[in-house]
């Protein structure tokens, strides 16, 4: 049987009920612009897909009192560069936030985390949304929970992705459940410097009326992917700062049909990925010709070739930053048998992975630096198995020590990020937390 993921809080549909955490190792400087402090990044090697460290079970479950932030050990910034291994801290119930429904995300500044209810009670009937937020800088001490701006929302909607650019940060809230007719479209945002208050943004026109998909930010800024009013017309916008938005141009393609599979903003500028669809032949489908375009602001596109790319009827593609100087695009078969994967530092030129392992076709979780991957142990009981991606999208395996999380059947769900400290790990009702540090 496979190793199961550890769960996260309920997600859009461009990823996965079970969702998975990834690490990578980066050689440059934390997001250029970013607000909030951010560790400084010595250059270094990337980390080896060949390398491999022991991973040690953390220790049972203390029995002591829970701790509190005054009784924790001071934390600092995480080191740059390649992670070898986390020592993990027992936090508590440290963050101020339950008892149901609670998710964190990190970001180069901190981490932030929510808890949210309503939007309909079990027997189907409307009521108000609620919302709270509460943030930290070092996974260890959170300000006192705020209350989103959620006035007017109607039925069940969530903030499921949480984006980072110069400006701030990004919230994005998306319907939950049904989702009927096509994909879900983002139904509200809000902007805050540092994750301790937000401001609810006046959704422009086009957002109104057509349908927003993918938000993804970045140094470059945020873009966003989606349809025109018709629901059929593919669109494009840009934002410096996620309250005004800017509608783009689609790339131009001499022949065949442009499919745009999704975008992402790292300090390369931005980047698309997808498809020219050729004709169909005796009434046979068309061929998928994959493709990457970039640009500086998103004004103009230049069309890159992906060498060795897979041409048929059917396959996914996939374009995400994985740190703020390194963006991957992976392409995979129908069955999943074949996965493809390249890396560029400049969204123009793209280098073929080796051998790429199928965890590069999952969605990251990174604060810019470092992204990470957790799996529980095929038993289903234990320690986590914590992976690493290298800027060379190598995948590691990190050795652990101390008093992590441990799985077991009724442990509940864990939500996580990465963040300036390390790796922080939330039940999902608030009542446990850890803080990896690594090194």
């Amino acid at each position: 049987m496979p190793p199961r993921l550890f769960m996260r809080t309920r997600v859009p549909r461009f990823i996965g009920a079970a969702s998975v955490l990834l690490i990578v190792g980066c050689a440059s400087a934390s997001q250029a612009g970013s607000p909030g402090p951010s560790a400084a990044v010595a250059p270094s090697a990337p980390a080896s897909a060949a390398a491999r460290a022991t991973l040690t079970p953390s220790s049972p479950p203390s029995v002591a009192p829970s701790p509190t932030a005054s009784s924790l050990p001071a934390v600092g910034a995480a080191p740059s560069g390649p992670w070898s291994r986390l020592d993990w801290i027992d936090a508590g119930a440290i963050v101020p936030l339950g008892p149901t429904n609670v998710s964190v995300r990190g970001w180069s500044g901190g981490y932030v985390a929510l808890d949210q209810t309503g939007g309909s009670d079990e027997n189907g009937n409307s009521i108000p949304v609620v919302i709270r937020s509460s943030a930290s800088s070092d996974g260890i001490h959170w300000s006192a929970p705020s209350t989103v701006d959620t006035a007017g929302i109607v039925g069940e909607i969530e903030i499921t992705q949480i984006a980072a650019a110069p400006s701030g940060l990004l919230a994005v809230g998306y319907p939950v459940g049904d989702t009927c007719g096509g994909p879900a479209s983002v139904a509200a945002l809000w902007t805050s410097s540092n994750g301790t208050v937000w401001r609810r943004v006046s959704l422009p026109k086009d957002f109104r009326t057509g349908q927003v998909h993918t938000i993804d930010g970045g140094p470059a800024g945020f873009i966003a992917t989606g349809s025109k009013a018709d629901g059929t017309t593919q669109a494009l916008w840009t934002s410096p700062d996620g309250r005004t938005w800017t509608s783009r141009p689609l790339p131009k393609v001499s022949s065949g049909t442009l499919v745009l599979d999704g975008a992402t903003s790292f300090g390369g500028g931005f980047v698309l990925v997808g498809a020219v669809l050729g004709e169909g032949g005796c009434g046979g489908p068309a061929r998928v010709h994959a493709a990457t375009w970039s640009s500086a602001d998103g004004a103009a596109w230049t069309r890159s070739t992906l060498p060795g790319s897979m041409t048929a009827a059917d396959a996914s593609l996939g374009v995400r930053a994985i740190s703020d100087r390194v963006a991957v695009v992976t392409q995979s078969s129908p069955d999943g048998s074949k996965v493809l994967a390249w890396t560029s530092t400049d969204g123009r030129a793209w280098t073929p992975v080796h051998a790429p392992s199928d965890q590069l076709t999952t969605d990251p979780v990174t604060d810019g630096r470092h992204a990470a991957l957790m799996m529980d142990p095929d038993s289903g009981s234990g320690a986590p198995t914590v992976f690493a991606i290298g800027e060379d999208a190598g995948v590691t395996i990190l050795g652990q020590s101390g008093n992590g999380p441990i799985a077991s059947e009724d442990s509940g769900g864990w939500t996580f990020a990465v963040g300036p400290t390390g790796i922080l790990v939330v039940r999902y009702d608030g009542g446990a937390a850890w803080l990896g540090l690594p090194s």
